[in-house]
C-alpha cells in the first residue's frame, strides 16, 4: 500500500506473554532491562547424546503457577501457552463486554505447530497400538489449535488465521493483523506468535542441523549474535500476544497506547530452506519495503532489532542486508539483540521481540547485552553493557527466511526475522 495514501492508522493497546522468564510483561521485561538470560541446561527431556545441552525452557514449576482453568490444563502445550497470553492480555485490559466480538479478529503465528503432540502419539501408538493414541490428538497437531482455543474461550468471533512461515510466523502474523484492521475488515485484531519446542524429536531435528551453540557450560553466553566466536543459536519457547486496534477507536475508548505500528515488508529468498541468501538481498527487499510503508527514511531509525540468531550465516547476511539499507546512517543506530536472552522462540520469535522492542519505546530505554564481547563488526555503536536512556523515535524490527519486516513507531524501532 502507498505510504501517500490515507488509511486507517493502527496502534498497540494491550500486551501478554509467557516464556522462559516466566508469565507476564513486566517479568520478563524486569529480566530484560537488567540484561539477564533465561538460558539454562534442559530438565524436560535427556539430553545425554545431544551436542546441544541447553535451552530457554518453560519448566514444569513454572506451568503449573499458571492461571490456567481446568479445562485448558489438559490442553496441549502449545495451546496452553496461547491461552495464558491471551489472558494476561485481555484481564490487563479490562475488556469491553459491549464491544462487538465479531469485530475481533485473531492471527497467531507458529512455524512448528503440535509437532510434538505427534510425537508423543507416535509413542503411544508404537507402545500399545491405535488405542492407546488419544482422540484429541488431531485437533492437538493442528496449527490452528493455538487460535480456536482463545476464540472459544472468549468468544471471538472475526476472521481466525494461523501463519506458519518458519520463524518469521509471528512478524508475518502481526503484518497481517494490521493489514487487516487498514482495510476495514476488523477494528480490533489479538495477534502474536505461539511455540512449543522443547521434545526429543523437534530438539533433535535442529541438533542435527548443527545450527545450536554447543557452549553448555556457559549457558548465560551461549548465544552470541554478531560475535567473532558465535557457534549457533540456543531454543528457546513461549508466547507474546498484543490488541492491535484502529487508532480512532483506541483513542473513543480511552484505550493505553503503547506504540504504533507503522509499516510491513515481506520477501522471500528463493534460494535455501534453511540458509538465508548470503548477499542478503532478501533481507534489503524487505526492509526497505517496510520503510516505504511507513514513509521513514533510514536515517529516522533510532533502534534496530535484528534476527541475531549466533548462526556463521545468518549474521553476516543481516550485517550485510543493514549496511546496504542504512549505509552510514547504520553508525549512530543502536542494535539489541533478543535471543541471546531469551532463546530462539522460532516462530514465535517475531512476537516476543516486539514485546522487547515496544517497552524500549515506551520507556526509551535500550536494554545491556550478556556480558561477553561482542567483535562489533560493521556496527560501531553497537551493542551496550548497562541499561542506557535515550529518546527513541523510531525502532526497526526483521527477521529472515523469508524476511520480514516491521517498522514501530510512538518514539520509533525497525525489526526483522529469517529461519535460522
Amino acid at each position: 500500500m502507498a505510504s501517500s495514501k490515507r488509511r486507517r492508522r493502527v496502534v498497540v493497546t494491550a500486551m501478554g506473554c509467557l516464556n522462559a522468564f516466566g508469565y507476564g510483561i513486566e517479568r520478563t521485561w524486569s529480566a530484560l532491562r537488567q540484561g539477564h538470560s533465561a538460558i539454562a541446561p534442559i530438565t524436560r527431556f535427556d539430553v545425554t547424546e545431544f551436542r546441544t545441552k541447553v535451552a530457554a525452557e518453560i519448566s514444569e514449576e513454572q506451568m503449573l503457577l499458571l492461571p490456567l482453568e481446568h479445562e485448558v490444563v489438559h490442553l496441549s502445550r502449545n495451546a496452553q501457552f496461547s491461552v495464558a497470553a491471551a489472558a494476561e492480555l485481555i484481564h490487563a485490559q479490562h475488556w469491553d463486554h459491549d464491544w462487538p466480538r465479531s469485530a475481533i479478529g485473531i492471527c497467531l503465528g507458529s512455524g512448528l505447530g503440535g509437532m510434538y503432540v505427534s510425537e508423543e502419539a507416535l509413542a503411544a501408538l508404537q507402545r500399545t497400538g491405535p488405542r492407546g493414541v488419544s482422540p484429541l490428538t488431531v485437533p492437538y497437531v493442528d496449527p490452528n489449535a493455538i487460535v480456536s482455543r482463545v476464540a472459544a474461550m472468549w468468544g471471538l468471533k472475526g476472521p481466525q488465521l494461523t501463519v506458519s512461515t518458519a520463524c518469521s510466523s509471528s512478524a508475518h502474523a502481526i503484518g497481517t493483523a494490521m493489514d487487516m484492521i487498514r482495510s476495514g475488515r476488523c477494528d480490533a485484531v489479538l495477534t502474536g506468535g505461539v511455540e512449543a519446542t522443547m521434545s526429543p524429536l523437534i530438539y533433535s531435528g535442529f541438533d542435527r542441523l548443527r545450527a545450536m551453540s554447543t557452549r553448555n557450560a556457559m549457558p548465560d553466553t551461549a548465544c552470541r549474535p554478531f560475535s567473532d566466536d558465535r557457534d549457533g543459536f540456543v531454543m528457546g519457547e513461549g508466547a507474546a500476544m498484543f490488541l492491535l486496534e484502529e487508532a480512532s477507536c483506541a483513542l473513543s475508548r480511552g484505550a493505553r497506547i503503547y506504540a504504533e505500528l507503522m509499516g510491513y515488508g515481506a520477501s522471500g529468498g528463493a534460494y535455501h530452506q534453511v540458509a538465508p541468501l548470503p548477499d542478503g538481498s532478501d533481507l534489503v527487499m524487505a526492509m526497505r519495503k517496510a520503510l516505504e510503508d511507513a514513509n521513514i527514511q533510514p536515517h529516522e531509525v533510532d533502534l534496530i532489532n535484528p534476527h541475531g540468531t549466533g548462526t556463521r550465516l545468518n549474521d553476516e547476511a543481516e550485517l550485510r542486508a543493514l549496511r546496504i539499507v542504512f549505509q552510514q546512517a547504520l553508525d549512530e543506530i543502536f542494535l539489541t539483540p533478543t535471543k541471546q536472552l531469551t532463546g530462539h522462540l522460532l516462530g514465535a520469535s517475531g512476537a516476543l521481540e516486539s514485546l522487547h522492542v515496544i517497552k524500549s519505546i515506551q520507556e526509551s530505554i535500550i536494554t545491556p547485552r550478556a556480558t561477553f564481547c561482542f567483535s562489533l563488526i560493521a556496527v560501531p555503536k553497537g551493542y551496550i553493557c548497562h541499561c542506557h536512556m535515550v529518546e527513541i523515535q523510531v525502532v526497526f524490527q526483521f527477521w529472515c527466511c523469508p524476511a520480514v519486516s516491521l517498522a514501530h513507531v510512538q518514539r520509533r524501532v525497525l525489526s526483522f526475522a529469517t529461519q535460522v
